[in-house]
Formats: C-alpha cells, sequence, structure tokens
C-alpha cells in the first residue's frame, strides 16, 4: 500500500471517526498499521487528535507519529499557546535510530532560542542527550510519548517507561515539537499531517 493510499485511507476513518464521536463514540484509527484512538485521557484531561502521518524513507515507512492536545490547531505556535497538557507519540515501524532526532532537536532548540535562553536549556538538553544515548534505537512496535504537563514540564517515556527526569521549560518542550511541525521538519508531509492541513 502506498503513502497516498495509507494517507486516503487514514482520512476515511478520521470522517468516520468524527461521525462516530458526535454520537459519543471514541474510534480507533489505523495507519500504516500502528492502531491508535482519536482522543485519550491523560492526566484527568481528554485530549483529542490533531493529527497523525509517517515518516517514510522512500517507500519504506519508518515510523508513524500524532499529536493530541484539548483544543485543535493548525501552527506550532498555536499548538504551544494551546493550554493543558499535550502528547505527541512516535511508534517504531521499523527499527529508528534516535541520532537524527537528537540532532534536529539540537538545532531546533538553537534556531528557536536567545542566548539568555539557550543557557538555561543546557540542562534540560543534557537530559535529553542522555535519554537518546541510552535508547539509541527503537525497535519495531516501540513507543515514545513526549507529554507537556503544565506542573511538571516535559516528560519522555520509551516502553511505558519514563526517561531522565521532567523538563519544566516551556521552550524546550516546543523545540522538540518542532523536530516534526517546525520550519524544518523532519517530514514535511508529516508536519502537515499533524497539524491538520491534510
Amino acid at each position: 500500500m502506498t503513502f497516498s493510499s495509507r494517507l486516503l485511507r487514514f482520512l476515511q476513518v478520521a470522517l468516520a471517526s468524527v461521525l462516530l464521536a458526535s454520537h459519543g463514540y471514541a474510534a480507533t484509527l489505523d495507519i500504516g498499521g500502528v492502531k491508535f484512538e482519536d482522543s485519550l485521557t491523560i492526566y484527568n484531561n481528554t485530549l483529542l487528535l490533531n493529527g497523525a502521518g509517517i515518516v517514510s524513507n522512500g517507500k519504506t515507512p519508518h515510523y508513524s507519529a500524532r499529536i493530541y492536545a484539548k483544543q485543535k490547531f493548525t501552527t506550532l505556535d498555536a499548538l504551544s499557546a494551546t493550554p493543558g497538557p499535550k502528547r505527541l507519540v512516535v511508534t517504531a515501524i521499523r527499527e529508528v535510530d534516535t541520532g537524527p532526532i537528537l540532532k534536529m532537536l539540537s538545532r531546533s532548540v538553537e534556531a528557536s532560542s536567545s542566548k539568555g535562553d539557550m543557557a538555561k536549556l543546557i540542562p534540560g538538553m543534557m537530559n535529553i542527550g542522555n535519554v537518546f544515548k541510552t535508547n539509541r534505537v527503537l525497535k519495531p512496535g516501540e513507543v515514545m510519548t513526549m507529554d507537556w504537563i503544565p506542573i511538571t514540564g516535559l516528560v519522555i517515556y520509551i516502553g511505558g517507561k519514563m526517561q531522565g527526569d521532567p523538563m519544566r521549560e516551556p521552550e524546550l518542550f516546543r523545540a522538540a515539537m518542532g523536530v516534526w511541525m517546525g520550519e524544518a521538519p523532519a517530514d514535511a508531509k508529516l508536519k502537515d499531517a499533524l497539524l491538520g492541513h491534510i
């Protein structure tokens, strides 16, 4: 199945989920063989799926990503301004090297931060660096989540286990989301999908 046909199927299922949700039912969606819900409840908040897509190398899918928030958004700035918790979920379809993700995160922090901000973000970046050095690959089927919790900060889970320490700086969460939804994203089509543009 090509990316286009998978995307068409996803959109068809997403439309059906809207109809189901209007009648009070949560829907299970499928993209690239990864099943997920169109809404979820974390930290006593119900979050809505904003968008989902796949990062591929040519015709080979590597991982899926999806983003949840309390309300819909169409830009990275709007995501940052959305109140309440947020969750990005990355599910490996094939083995995923986390090194490139860490490099893009470092670039995103440098591009979006002033010198003053950079100084306060260094401890958080070191923490994230240690997380990715400990988890150099995501195995097929393994899930990484990046949660923003207003009273706690950015929390990373891999395989259901919390990695490192929470990072309180909202600038760090925004930079992390910039890897997939920023000016130079990992995949332009995925960015559009996550932001609900397609």
